[in-house]
């Protein structure tokens, strides 16, 4: 042991040493009651970094997320300058990156992700976890789990997609002015792109799998399941909805097309509606009947919708959440909308933050939703 100049011990190695000994001044099996308790993704990181024990009793999973608030994946530059709207929409712009921006907050978090920039349009979906970006110089499609830092990258798909759905543990990538569907497995083990063929006219206009069954939405707003064949075509069945005037309408009324979500579980469609004072009509699907109706509750839920996709649904209670609200991220000029289906009320908030870009078009962000985390 090393000693003073007295002979006596060193008061700071032995500092030194009974922290080596005695571990964390706080018990690792009591952290993840505090962890719990964090709305704050740079808290709760901060917290894991503590030591080992610390990391190894908090893996990022759902329980100990449960009230992280929604956040934006925002463009960024790492020199705080504005980027141009010159910069931001080049393929490989050095001083692009993502940063993650705490809604409630309203401030960047200390999390960087440079991905590779996608011109033609950004980040392409979300599923509030996940994010998917394309490779411009490949064609190459990246799905990445931004929690656990998992990437996995797609080939490019045989046809040039017009967008990118991200559902389940599949992709779709709708083959523009085609009516062939490509489709990915992305936790398939050497995985290729399937391309599908459903005997139609029509283009589909959104696919979307709920309890494990994949729908698909016709132009007509028709509803069908669908199946893939043994001859590697995707085969549909017409459930309904397609004669409903109300949805009909809607679809006249719409600015933006339609979308099917989830929301518990159940079928939704999403419109938005009307240029001046936007809103959103959501219309449920009532399988006992096989029509669309309309719908003025979530049951408390918010719904989340990207740049041209939806995203995700949470549960009440979250934090920064109102309950029975349509939440829609502004790619033209940052930042998000919050939509009531209580009181029909339609607000637009601006994200401020040092590094932002400079006003112009293609702003890509999305949508992140810590809460919705699954191990």
């Amino acid at each position: 042991m090393a000693t003073n100049d007295d002979g006596g011990p060193d008061p700071s190695s032995a500092a030194a040493a009974a922290a080596e000994t005695d571990g964390p001044y706080i018990p690792a099996e009591l952290i993840p009651n505090i962890a719990k308790h964090l709305t704050s993704l740079h808290d709760f990181f901060a917290l894991r970094a503590g030591c080992r024990a610390y990391r190894a009793a908090l893996p990022p999973c759902r329980g100990l997320l449960a009230l992280q608030p929604p956040h934006l994946l925002v463009p960024h530059s790492p020199s705080n300058n504005p980027l141009s709207l010159f910069q931001l929409l080049q393929p490989n712009c050095p001083s692009f990156s993502l940063a993650l921006f705490h809604l409630p907050q309203r401030r960047l978090l200390r999390f960087r992700a440079r991905l590779p920039f996608a011109g033609a349009g950004g980040i392409l979906a979300s599923d509030g976890v996940r994010i998917v970006t394309v490779d411009d110089a490949t064609g190459e499609i990246l799905v990445n789990h931004l929690l656990t830092g998992l990437q996995v990258r797609l080939p490019k798909p045989p046809l040039q997609p017009d967008r990118v759905i991200l559902t389940g543990a599949y992709i779709f990538a709708p083959a523009t002015g085609r009516t062939d569907i490509q489709y990915f497995n992305i936790y398939k083990w050497n995985a290729q792109w399937s391309v599908s063929s459903y005997g139609s006219d029509h283009q589909i206009r959104d696919w979307r799998i709920v309890n494990g069954t994949l729908y698909a939405l016709l132009p007509t707003c028709g509803l069908v399941i669908a199946s893939r064949q043994p001859d590697n075509s995707m085969a549909l069945w017409l459930l309904g909805g397609e004669f409903n005037e109300h949805v009909q309408q809607a679809l006249q009324e719409s600015v933006g097309g339609i979308l099917l979500g989830d929301c518990g579980g159940e079928l939704v469609l999403i419109c938005k509606v009307g240029n001046i004072d936007p809103a959103y009509k959501v219309f449920r699907w009532d399988a006992m009947e096989a029509v669309w109706m309309r719908t003025m509750s979530l049951g408390g839920r918010t719904l989340f919708i990207g740049y041209d996709d939806f995203v995700a649904c949470l549960d009440p209670g979250v934090p920064g959440t109102r309950e029975d609200c349509i939440y829609a991220s502004l790619p033209w000029t940052g930042g998000w909308s919050e939509y009531s289906l209580i009181d029909g009320t339609f607000n637009c908030i601006t994200a401020k933050y040092p590094g932002e870009p400079g006003v112009g078009s293609g702003r890509p962000q999305t949508w992140v939703l810590p809460s919705l985390f699954c191990n």
